[in-house]
């Protein structure tokens, strides 16, 4: 017989034991769609889409007349009046040129053979001969007093069309399973269904990114063309970093897009990028901060350059090869039918159902308004 004072242990081997189990299911995969979450997803208005919905859709541009990226086609020497170009439509009479260092005025143009005849070789005291393909610049307009007006440039409208993407995800559970009490979860499908919104998300800002465009057909999926893609066919404004990415790469690709019109306000960076730009402006001659004893380091969340403002956002989508930067006049997503969840027929012992949403992206002068630091390393 035990004695009365003996102690119990709290330790056994054979002593069964409730289990102890958090109602609660922690969730660490990254669900966070930065690109998203800056532009939303319903902005239709903001390009003033008439007649919307629909799969495919439109976007009108235009543009100025050119007065620079203009060039000789062929060389010229010092005393001739014409001048062979590279399309005479460019041009218009009076306008003044500056080829290389020489300044000369337009008196006409033969549009079928571009050539271009100037009033004389001596305007300015600038008389050269120039070799072929040098950069001509249009700076100005000098008209005769009294001549007959006549046309220039036209610049015609263009049309860049788009196309609306399927992202979709099925949930099936067994009736059994979800009649089951379980730790962390209320119904099963109900839980599978709701993780299915995020993981299509993340999809979705993949697609933003580096989508391809594809019309679509019975046999072939409508897609639309992500913004680095866009920017990339377009042959704009992109920098090659060539190795890692440096202060003047950055502000490089701001200044190109401000030249061509833009105004940058957004550059999505991979979280290796985003350290490389904070490590090359965390420093005396950049910042002025404020002292706090318990508090070491820094977070840069946007740039101030003479082109503009950029806000720096860390995107775990981003690849580390390159960094976008968007002009948020621009470029945005639109929703043509949002996620539902809806159920489906089924043929047995189960629960059935998808989570289904359309949208597309909106992506105008991806030329002009937008820039890319590429090759990174």
């Amino acid at each position: 017989m035990a004695s009365l004072d003996q102690q119990k242990t709290t330790y056994s081997d054979t002593t069964p034991q409730k289990r102890i189990v958090s109602d609660v299911i922690s969730m660490i995969s990254p669900r966070d769609t930065p690109f998203i979450a800056w532009g939303g997803l319903n902005n239709e208005s903001k390009f003033k889409l008439v007649n919307w919905p629909g799969t495919a859709y439109e976007v009108l541009e235009d543009v100025l007349d050119p007065i620079d990226g203009l060039s000789l086609n062929g060389s010229i020497l010092s005393t001739v009046v014409t001048i062979t170009v590279d399309d005479a439509s460019d041009f218009k009479i009076g306008q003044v040129l500056l080829i290389d260092a020489e300044f000369v005025v337009v008196s006409a143009l033969a549009l079928g053979t571009n050539v271009l005849t100037v009033y004389s070789r001596t305007y300015g005291g600038t008389q050269a001969t120039h070799a072929d393909n040098a950069v001509i610049s249009i700076v100005g307009m000098a008209r005769l007093e009294g001549m007959e007006s006549d046309t220039g440039p036209v610049q015609d409208i263009t049309n860049v069309t788009f196309n609306t993407q399927i992202f979709q995800g099925e949930v099936k559970v067994a009736r059994t399973a979800n009649q089951i009490n379980q730790y962390g979860i209320a119904q099963e499908f109900d839980y599978q269904a709701a993780k299915q919104v995020p993981h299509l998300m993340r999809l979705m800002e993949r697609s933003f990114i580096r989508g391809i465009a594809a019309t679509g057909s019975a046999t072939t999926p409508r897609s639309f063309a992500g913004f680095h893609t866009l920017i990339n066919v377009a042959g704009g404004n992109t920098i090659s970093a060539g190795g890692a990415v440096v202060q003047a790469d950055f502000e490089d690709a701001l200044e190109a897009a401000y030249n061509d019109g833009g105004m940058p306000t957004m550059a999505l960076v991979s979280p290796a990028n985003m350290q490389v730009i904070k490590n090359f402006y965390d420093s005396a001659s950049f910042l002025r901060v404020e002292r706090e004893d318990t508090v070491v380091g820094m977070t840069i969340q946007r740039v101030s350059t003479p082109f503009g403002d950029v806000d720096l956002v860390i995107d775990r989508h981003m690849p580390d090869t390159f960094i976008d930067i968007l002009d948020e006049r621009h470029v945005g997503a639109i929703t043509f039918y949002p996620f539902t969840q809806e159920p489906l027929a089924k043929t047995g012992d189960y629960e059935r159902g998808e989570v289904v949403g359309e949208f597309g992206l909106v992506v105008r002068h991806a030329k002009e308004a937008h820039a890319a630091i590429v090759a990174i390393s």
